[in-house]
């Protein structure tokens, strides 16, 4: 199944959130196996940018964007910058 990047987001200056943990977290909010995590390097900067994908008709993402919230602030504390949901990823229906 061809997954597409849902979300994207940056931590504090300082922090980071291992990949194993941003599975578990992104598995619980998508609700779905069919998941991929990713991080590159920000340009010009220090950190990173983190990447979310799922499917592409990945239903109900106002309600998988609130659980991601959610989740990250109660595992990765104080630590998220910035959050975005990508334009065209409106997803599909349950």
């Amino acid at each position: 199944m061809y997954l597409v990047v849902h979300f994207q987001f940056r931590l504090a200056p300082g922090t980071s959130v291992g990949p194993a943990l941003l599975r578990r977290i992104w598995w619980a909010a998508a609700q779905t196996p069919q998941i991929d995590v990713s991080r590159a390097a920000r340009h010009q900067t220090d950190g990173f940018i983190y990447s979310l994908s799922a499917p592409a008709n990945l239903a109900d993402l106002s309600n998988v964007e609130t659980r991601l919230r959610s989740l990250l602030e109660r595992h990765v504390i104080g630590a998220v910058n910035t959050l975005i949901r990508l334009p065209g990823t409106h997803g599909g229906s349950a």
